[in-house]
């Protein structure tokens, strides 16, 4: 990519010379050379280029995955990184315009399908994401990523059984899918069972690729109940005590069963 830039550079200053000497024409070796430096910026990266553009930071990526399907947008590899990278830097919305773009070319790519679906989760759209990421299951249907993001779709929308279903599916397939479990556990806190729910997010905090939203999951449901000193403990794993405090305002004040929606049981602070 480097040599790219340096080779426009280089082909800026030679038109300039051009305009200065313009007495004389080009000669044999300047348009041999224009030629290669325009047929270079119209080459794809190499393998070796690709591969080490993955070690570098979001906005690398993005500024060279772009410049990738700028020059070919019916490179598949190119389109799914490019959205990847976006993504990453919280660029939801061109990922979305990127990732329909090159659906057009390819419907049924799965990495794309997957990443449209979760990112219009992200951005607030369940509804769109639904059908999205139910094409998205069809095409990849080892992926258990995209079953989770159809779950909460569904719970987002105010469809909970449809979510439940959705997250045992999951856990048929892998029973230790923290993710699965953490998000089960949510749903059936909405539904009025937080004892259920306690079950299943006991199960997901012990999991090794648990985090801190399923730990915050857990000190909600605890709370929920009414057990605040545990739910103050297990908060305190990831935050300070002010938001622990916080959040636990927040969960005294949830507990009329009128406040229970998705939309305030994911209001707590976890930053």
């Amino acid at each position: 990519m480097f040599a790219v830039k340096t080779s426009r550079a280089a082909l800026s200053l030679l038109c300039v010379g051009a305009l200065a000497a313009c007495a004389h024409g080009p000669t044999d070796e300047e348009l041999a050379y224009r030629e290669s430096v325009a047929n270079e910026s119209l080459l794809p990266a190499t393998e070796e280029e690709r591969e080490a553009i993955r070690n570098q930071d979001p906005i690398t990526q993005a500024t060279f995955w772009g410049m990738e399907f700028e020059r070919s947008p019916g490179d598949m590899e190119a389109a799914v990184e490019f959205v990847g990278a976006l993504r990453a830097i919280g660029s939801e919305q061109r990922a979305q315009e990127v990732a329909s773009q090159a659906l057009a070319m390819a419907p049924n790519n799965a990495d794309l399908l997957s990443h449209l679906g979760k990112s219009l989760l992200t951005s607030g759209d369940a509804n769109g994401s639904v059908n999205i990421l139910r094409r998205a299951m069809v095409a990849a249907p080892d992926d258990l990523s995209i079953p989770v993001a159809l779950g909460v779709a569904y719970d987002q929308t105010g469809r909970h059984r449809e979510a439940q279903n959705t997250y045992r599916r999951v856990l048929e397939r892998d029973p230790n899918s923290a993710a699965a479990l953490s998000n089960l556990g949510l749903s059936l806190a909405l539904t009025g069972n937080p004892e259920e729910a306690e079950i299943y997010l006991r199960r997901a905090v012990v999991q090794p690729e648990a985090g801190a939203r399923e730990r915050q999951n857990l000190a909600l449901v605890l709370s929920i109940q009414g057990k605040f000193d545990e739910a103050r403990d297990v908060g305190a794993a990831d935050l300070p005590d002010e938001l622990v405090d916080a959040n636990i305002d927040y969960f005294r004040a949830m507990l009329t069963p009128r406040q229970r929606n998705y939309s305030t049981l994911r209001g707590t602070t976890d930053e």
